[in-house]
């Protein structure tokens, strides 16, 4: 419960903070570099308002981590996440892209990346004694993903979806 407490609290101090657009090519941040950004787009979706200090002091009491990059208008991420050990990572590129994470597991480690417009994925796990290790990636346009539950052959799993209006939905039991 302290977990999923931690996590609200983090994911209410940033959510207003996750929205980032840059689309103007000619922009001040287009000669950038630095060892952690490996391009302009990565610059301008990181936005914080807390001093080097605070950051730090924040860093040492969270021992998981979820990591949020949105480019474009109108992306979504809601992720209600409870394990020992969480660590995930989300990409969105393009616009209307939604993300709806519910997971109760062991340990979660996970990686999405939505690149297009319009696409959704929503996984769910509730109490599961494995640790799960997903991957989700859609490239493409007005994709879904529907993923429920998870079991020994889905533990480990890797969904690539491209192209354009296509739908999985897996349930494991």
């Amino acid at each position: 419960m302290k977990t999923f407490i931690l996590n609200m609290m983090l994911f209410l101090l940033f959510s207003p903070l996750f929205y980032a657009q840059e689309k103007e090519e000619n922009s001040a941040f287009k000669n950038y570099n630095s060892s952690v950004f490996n391009s302009k787009e990565a610059a301008l979706s990181i936005v914080s308002s807390l001093d080097k200090k605070a950051q730090n002091d924040l860093n040492l009491k969270i021992q998981s981590g979820v990591q949020i990059q949105q480019i474009g208008d109108l992306n979504k991420v809601k992720a209600n996440l409870k394990a020992n050990e969480i660590q995930v990572s989300v990409a969105q590129n393009g616009n209307k892209n939604e993300l709806f994470l519910d997971k109760y597991a062991k340990t979660i480690t996970q990686n999405v990346v939505q690149q297009g417009n319009n696409n959704t994925i929503s996984d769910f796990t509730l109490r599961t004694n494995y640790s799960v290790n997903m991957e989700l990636i859609q490239n493409g346009n007005n994709q879904n993903i529907h993923n429920i539950g998870t079991n020994s052959l889905s533990k480990n799993m890797k969904i690539t979806q491209t192209g354009n209006g296509a739908s999985i939905i897996l349930i494991n039991k």
